[in-house]
């Protein structure tokens, strides 16, 4: 096996295959380390369980309670946005809602870094195979000009064979990178969804809890 990689390496064109090698390597990086933050680091695999937890703690006065939860959590990224707003609990609910916008700015970045990345990557990676093509041809027709018989036909073959080895290897390499950013576009997608409705949740029911002390305050002043 390794000695057909070797082959194809220098079959295809050592300048271009390697850049292309170059550009596989980038974005299996980037691959790897955005599907560890996204999936394992900052998702929340069970957070419509975590938020009912919250909902009763909240309900039932335990502030205290839900922000330690939300806190050993951590780094998961929807604990980090409710702890801002559990911070601001008995504040107004502009102060809640500000704090909980600040935080969800402050995670979105982390969500979205470096996977636009892999676009750019996947365009490298075909017009490297492009250009491997252009010196294959370019190659064949230099042989064609100055090559006769057999050597002309061997050269001929060399040629469009570089071409055809630099150009599938760029096409392979830039389908796997549009084939993960798509993946990891869901995956960023989901995770905002979950962010935004599990804060919008909060907000209702810190709302909710705030509106329940009233009554209760005005019942005991009538009692």
């Amino acid at each position: 096996m390794f000695d057909f990689i070797v082959h194809k390496f220098y079959e295809g064109g050592p300048l271009v295959m390697g850049s292309i090698f170059f550009v596989l390597g980038v974005s299996l990086v980037i691959i790897a380390e955005r599907s560890y933050r996204l999936w394992i680091e900052y998702d929340l695999a069970n957070s419509q369980n975590f938020m009912l937890i919250i909902q009763r703690m909240v309900m039932g006065d335990s502030i205290e309670n839900a922000l330690r939860l939300c806190q050993k959590a951590r780094p998961k990224l929807i604990p980090t946005v409710l702890a801002q707003g559990l911070k601001r609990a008995n504040e107004t609910p502009q102060e809640i809602e500000n704090a909980m916008e600040l935080a969800i700015n402050t995670v979105v970045p982390k969500i979205n870094s470096r996977v636009p990345f892999l676009a750019t990557t996947a365009n490298v990676a075909t017009l490297l195979g492009l250009l491997g093509t252009i010196f294959g041809l370019m190659k064949s027709f230099g042989a064609a000009a100055v090559a006769t018989g057999a050597q002309k036909q061997t050269i001929l073959a060399e040629g469009i064979s570089e071409a055809l080895t630099a150009t599938s290897f760029g096409l392979g390499t830039a389908l796997l990178c549009l084939f993960a950013h798509g993946i990891l576009t869901a995956k960023q997608q989901a995770i905002l969804t979950a962010l935004t409705r599990s804060s919008s949740h909060l907000m209702d029911l810190l709302y909710t809890r705030k509106i329940k002390g009233k009554d209760m305050s005005q019942i005991e002043q009538e009692g």
